[in-house]
């Protein structure tokens, strides 16, 4: 497993501290008791003049959409095209294709998922596993299934862990995790049944590996085909994201320090990390290791609206 481990920590994207410009971590790996889950705090960071960086974050998203929905192949054929020639010309052509693939509804969820994805990448070092928007062949329908897959092994239990994502964003905290718990549930707990979601991901997955190397991808494949023994190695585990409105983040410049905004946050996180508790227990999910992120937004449902409106070039 320490080869497969070695070969699947190459895939991931590291933009060094990056990331840490625009969220701001509370508290990280906080354990839920009597659970398998841990949560992590975040919040959106504030700029010099202490404001929230909605708009910076925004284009920071945009800039990872070919990261986050364009295989890893075509991306490193674009990159030796560079290279080759010192064109940017099939560069700019998978952007545009990656913005092609994003829908205008102005319900669209892809705002949490592009989160989910950078913070499984970063924070768990998990890489993606499948590309599922470069699926679409519908770019008004959301695919279906899990919001994104990730993987990586355990080397304390020697198992390949499967990690199904959601993410949920709502005004309301109560309503984001219920509903975000409520997804993941049959994710995570489903026996691999015919016809079941995250069998239908599997054989995705299996044609559709996001890893653009051979080696890897028929060593991977091993264990996600339910006749070879190495299927009895793969665990699903679960990834949740969670966004809603909060009030404490300032109206006017220069109110408020990240320090002072952090420290009204963590003065809440044990109330927030209950309610996840609740729902988990509720679910009956609470023997499943799950990673829980939680960002509270001044409003999600106008962070949904901007992001949209830069991704369709509104």
């Amino acid at each position: 497993m320490d080869a497969l481990q070695t070969a699947l920590e190459k895939l991931l994207r590291d933009d060094g501290d990056t990331i840490y410009s625009y969220f701001h971590e509370i508290k990280s790996d906080y354990l839920i008791e009597g659970t398998s889950a841990s949560c992590h705090f975040h919040c959106i960071n504030l700029d010099g003049n202490g404001r929230p960086k909605i708009n910076a974050l925004i284009q920071f998203l945009v800039g990872k959409v070919i990261d986050y929905s364009i295989p890893r192949k075509k991306i490193n054929e674009a990159m030796q095209y560079q290279r080759d020639t010192g064109s940017t010309l099939k560069i700019t052509k998978l952007f545009m294709q990656a913005m092609g693939l994003f829908t205008s509804l102005s319900n669209s969820g892809e705002g949490g998922e592009l989160i989910l994805f950078l913070f499984a990448e970063k924070f768990l070092k998990l890489p993606q596993i499948i590309c599922k928007m470069n699926l679409k062949t519908n770019p008004e329908m959301h695919y279906h299934g899990a919001d994104g897959v990730h993987i990586g092994v355990d080397n304390q239990s020697q198992k390949l862990c499967l990690y199904w994502g959601e993410s949920k964003l709502y005004s309301d905290l109560t309503q984001a995790i219920y509903k975000c718990m409520k997804s993941i549930s049959p994710l995570i707990t489903s026996s691999f049944g015919s016809g079941s979601a995250e069998e239908r991901d599997i054989q995705l997955l299996s044609d559709f590996m996001n890893v653009d190397d051979p080696k890897l991808e028929i060593a991977l494949k091993k264990f996600l085909d339910p006749d070879e023994p190495e299927f009895n190695k793969l665990e699903y585990r679960g990834i949740c994201l969670v966004g809603f409105d909060i009030d404490d983040y300032p109206s006017e410049p220069n109110k408020l320090n990240i320090n002072g905004l952090a420290d009204s946050f963590s003065s809440k996180i044990d109330t927030w990390r209950d309610s996840i508790k609740k729902r988990i227990v509720e679910e009956n999910i609470h023997g499943i290791s799950l990673h829980v992120f939680l960002i509270p937004f001044p409003s999600v449902d106008s962070f949904r609206k901007a992001l949209v409106a830069s991704l369709v070039g509104e």
